[in-house]
């Protein structure tokens, strides 16, 4: 009896400790991006700089993926404009998103690009359904987005 409850404690404190481990992307939950992408996802958060506030979370359900990347930078006008620029797909400014924000994209994808004082975000939606609303959804990921870096 002694050994199958140590076994049991054992067996629960690794479990808790995995589970404790995981991380969680800062700016959105996997319930709010399920309900943008209308379906349940999974979550991986990856850091691709040093600045460990600096993240890449990603969203994937079954037949769409949402990607949202916040970094932070040294020149945030000059890197801003850079950014945007590479959104050359039908851009279209947007306004009382962040301090600047642009989203682009066609069917099957769209990319919103904004910046909070000197944090860049930039949201991606993709899916194979070609009815949906993806600039919709990036522009509704992004507001919540910014305001969490507000």
């Amino acid at each position: 009896m002694r050994t199958s409850v140590s076994l049991a404690f054992l067996l629960v404190a690794m479990f808790s400790e995995r589970a404790a481990a995981e991380e969680s992307c800062p700016w959105l939950n996997a319930a709010t991006a399920g309900g943008a992408l209308t379906a349940a996802v999974t979550t991986a958060v990856t850091h691709e700089t040093a600045n460990r506030d600096d993240a890449v979370c990603t969203f994937t359900g079954e037949r769409s993926r949402l990607r949202i990347e916040v970094r932070t930078m040294d020149t945030p006008r000059t890197e801003f404009a850079s950014r945007a620029a590479q959104c050359s797909e039908n851009p279209e400014a947007l306004r009382a998103i962040g301090n600047e924000a642009v989203v682009c994209g066609s069917k099957g994808s769209a990319q919103l690009v904004g910046r909070v004082r000197n944090r860049l975000f930039v949201v991606v939606v993709t899916a194979d359904d070609p009815s949906a609303r993806l600039r919709e959804k990036a522009r509704a990921v992004a507001e919540s987005v910014a305001g969490n870096l507000f």
